[in-house]
């Protein structure tokens, strides 16, 4: 059995007044408290970062961007895999007062158009390894800049100047910048914009939600306050930083308790569990099918052979009891939405007949669960999750160029979650489904209406209907059901092709069917239900692509 939980300790600025949350402050506190204590360490290199030096190197790319142009207020779109230097120009553009788009490093063709464009980015900052599908689409950014390439050790790669667009190396534009303090002239606010993180579009296209400084480190101090994070806790964070999981609930939750942050590229089955032994980890954070593909592992003499002692589940499977027993830790939940912020928390505390619960609300958020009018609902019964917090610029600002979906969100100044859920009794709260079009697949948010939208581009298709298909892992699958224009040949093969050139390889159907027409309520709308309980049902109507042998590239 997991050992016994002590109450947990107050920790990090979560006692600091709201005003006073900004990432140069949190910085400068750590690297001054904890000067030679490690922050950061990379896994795949060895590189190690004390709060002292990641605060002096933040300061000098701060300058160095300023240098190149980066105004404050400018929005930089970041294309870039897990790295030290990722995390670091999060931190320097919060100095500058710079605006961070991070880019889910999967995104290309008309997806990663959208995601820079609608942003209104000046500034890319992008991989060496990824800088061709960035290319590809710089013809379509008229208002890029800017070009800011890193490049691993010999990596070849670069960016072809379009129009007037200024390119330069990372390396090279901060190692000419001047070390030393880097002073933005005006000191950033809690209320200034420091991230706009893009949703899964879960009802049109992705929204790109606008955090201040506070509602990000509240992120992490909410967490750290709930779940009782320590000084002397490190974060294993192999998720992407484009993700605020691993941003944000991770590596600003260690920031703000002046804990430690072991960062690996990406989650490994094979590596999972040596990477946690080798760098010490003491937390991690799972999303989707992760704990499903470690638990299907065979047991191994090793199992307790690890320091991990909290992993937060998202969802909270069914065998996590048996996953705490097995592995010797205790399992979390951190409810929340990019679109808003943190609500809720199961700890480590909590019963353990409540597992499976998404926990009872954390400090200065009040959370109900409402019917379609916004009249709350007694315990037992079903109905919207919604989250309001008590003090200014905890929550996102609303979605960036979209005042509609904005206010419509916040509807009675509630923010409407799309997700229902239940409260019990004793006050602990429970997922039940998402109202949204959504599909969840390894812990990726996919858009259905998204993918419907760039299938739609292809010229031999007529109409197209996205839905998940639930697999026996815990987790979904995108399905399509394809209606090709009159007299159009086209198959399979061809439109995953179509897929891949244009979305994240994630977001490509599984699952495809055609049919001649798809199925409609009186009001014209697609009966998705009725599609995807009839695959569900017999898969062996739909075409899939894992069996017909196609692999689709990161």
């Amino acid at each position: 059995m997991p050992a016994a939980a002590s109450e947990p300790d107050a920790v990090g600025p979560d006692t600091w007044p709201v005003e006073s949350l900004t990432i140069p402050n949190v910085l400068a506190r750590f690297a001054a408290s904890h000067p030679d204590k490690a922050y950061l360490t990379e896994i795949a290199t060895g590189r190690r970062f004390t709060f002292s030096e990641i605060d002096a190197w933040t300061d000098r790319i701060a300058r160095a961007l300023h240098g190149f142009g980066v105004p404050r207020g400018g929005h930089t779109g970041v294309l870039m895999g897990n790295s030290a230097e990722n995390l670091a120009l999060f931190y320097a553009m919060a100095k500058l007062g710079a605006v961070s788009v991070p880019v889910n490093t999967a995104a290309r063709g008309e997806l990663l158009r959208y995601y820079l464009g609608q942003s209104d980015c000046e500034t890319v900052i992008v991989d060496a390894s990824l800088a061709e599908r960035l290319q590809e689409v710089l013809p379509q950014l008229p208002l890029v800049r800017r070009v800011i390439v890193l490049r691993a050790p010999g990596e070849e790669g670069g960016i072809e100047p379009v129009r007037d667009i200024q390119v330069a190396d990372f390396d090279s534009l901060v190692d000419a910048a001047r070390p030393g303090r880097f002073d933005p002239g005006q000191p950033v606010k809690a209320s200034d914009l420091v991230l706009i993180a893009y949703t899964s579009g879960t009802t049109g296209p992705s929204k790109g939600s606008m955090l201040p400084h506070a509602a990000a480190l509240t992120y992490g101090t909410g967490a750290a306050e709930a779940q009782g994070y320590r000084e002397s806790d490190v974060f294993y964070v192999c998720l992407p930083l484009f993700h605020n999981n691993a941003l944000l609930a991770a590596s600003i939750a260690a920031l703000v308790c002046g804990a430690s942050v072991a960062m690996s590229r990406r989650f490994s089955v094979s590596r999972f569990w040596q990477e946690i032994r080798e760098s010490g980890a003491t937390i991690t954070n799972f999303l989707g099918a992760m704990s499903s593909f470690l638990w299907s592992q065979p047991p191994s003499p090793a199992d307790r052979d690890h320091c991990l002692r909290l992993v937060s589940m998202a969802p909270t499977p069914k065998y996590a009891a048996e996953f705490e027993r097995r592995f010797g830790l205790r399992a979390m939940n951190n409810y929340g939405l990019s679109d808003y912020g943190m609500g809720t928390s199961f700890t480590q505390w909590d019963p353990r007949d409540k597992l499976g619960s998404i926990g009872r609300p954390r400090r200065g958020i009040q959370v109900r669960i409402v019917d379609d009018h916004d009249f709350e609902v007694p315990d037992g019964e079903v109905g919207e999750i919604v989250l309001r917090y008590d003090e200014p610029w905890r929550g996102t600002l609303g979605y960036y160029k979209m005042p509609e979906a904005t206010l419509a969100s916040r509807r009675n100044l509630w923010f409407h979650t799309g997700d229902r859920g239940v409260r019990d009794k004793d006050g602990f709260f429970f997922f039940v489904d998402r109202k949204k079009d959504c599909i969840r697949r390894r812990g990726e948010n996919i858009s259905a209406f998204e993918v419907e939208q760039i299938i739609a581009t292809h010229p031999s298709v007529a109409d197209a209907a996205v839905f998940p298909i639930a697999t026996a892992q815990n987790d979904e699958e995108v399905a399509a059901v394809i209606v090709a224009r009159p007299g159009a040949r086209l198959d399979e093969v061809t439109l995953v092709d179509h897929c891949r050139l244009n979305m994240a390889y994630f977001m490509v159907p599984r699952y495809i069917q055609f049919r001649e027409a798809l199925p409609t309520t009186m009001s014209q709308k697609v009966e998705k239900f009725r599609l995807r309980k009839e695959l569900e049902g017999d898969l062996s109507k739909a075409w899939d692509r894992e069996a017909a042998g196609i692999v689709v590239a990161r």
